[in-house]
């Protein structure tokens, strides 16, 4: 595919997740205006206007981007910490069954944890800053290998038996066929994985009452009653969740287009 066609491609693409998330934020919107309406409850669902106002008065708060930055590099070490021995452990699954088999009760066992009710034993052995990192990855790991080792098996039967019958080396073989080809597959899992990942360490924040974090001043916010401010926050998080699941959809597009 030549560069010019990728790059038509690639805009594109970016084009069609902007709209479609423009669209699906004003549709949010107009549910929220309406349940506010029906409700009538300023404690229950407050003013979509008095939100927007909360969110224009965080985002000029510079407490605020210290408590995101913060929530933001948890969720990005939980991401990372799952994510590589997520895909060593997929590729040597892969490879090996008696590995896969060895590995899956205990995927299996990770993937059935309470992640909420075991972030009560975390927060006693580590604490509310590091909590919310172990439990993410209690959670992603089982998820991004279970994607991964999908991704792998996803790939063209032909092509893997005639790299067999050729003797093609096991290191050539990684990395010039399973990698390039199950890498789209896994990169929208990934990004999947980075959003919940967020969902999960924002949660588990607001458990443990971390210190300058977004789950932090979400809890401070329910206990004072301030519902717009939390409203606002809860809608920050969620936009974020969108935009990181869109960026890597729009990457595992353009993958996806360059292995072809």
């Amino acid at each position: 595919m030549s560069e010019q066609v990728i790059r038509k491609n690639w805009k594109a693409i970016v084009w069609k997740h902007a709209w479609q998330t423009l669209v699906a934020l004003a549709l949010l919107a107009v549910c929220w205006i309406g349940a506010h309406w029906f409700v009538g409850n300023e404690l229950l669902v407050p003013d979509f206007f008095d939100c927007l106002k909360s969110i224009g008065e965080l985002l000029t708060d510079g407490a605020f981007y210290k408590a995101f930055l913060k929530t933001l590099l948890r969720v990005l070490t939980a991401f990372f910490c799952s994510v590589a021995p997520a895909g060593i452990f997929a590729v040597i699954a892969y490879l090996s069954p008696t590995f896969r088999g060895i590995l899956s009760p205990i995927v299996s066992a990770l993937r059935s944890l309470p992640a909420l009710a075991v972030l009560l034993i975390v927060l006693v052995w580590t604490g509310a800053g590091i909590a919310p990192i172990v439990i993410a990855f209690l959670s992603l790991f089982p998820m991004l290998y279970t994607g991964f080792l999908s991704a792998l098996f996803s790939v063209n039967s032909d092509l893997v038996e005639m790299s067999r019958v050729y003797n093609v080396p096991t290191k050539r073989r990684i990395f010039s066929l399973y990698l390039p080809n199950a890498a789209p597959y896994a990169l929208r899992e990934s990004g999947a994985a980075l959003a919940f990942s967020l969902k999960l360490v924002v949660s588990a924040e607001v458990l443990a009452s971390t210190y300058q974090s977004v789950g932090g001043m979400m809890q401070e916010a329910r206990l004072y009653l301030e519902m717009p401010t939390l409203f606002a926050l809860v809608a920050l998080t969620f936009f974020v969740g969108i935009v990181l699941e869109s960026l890597i959809s729009c990457l595992a597009y353009f993958v996806e287009r360059r292995v072809k």
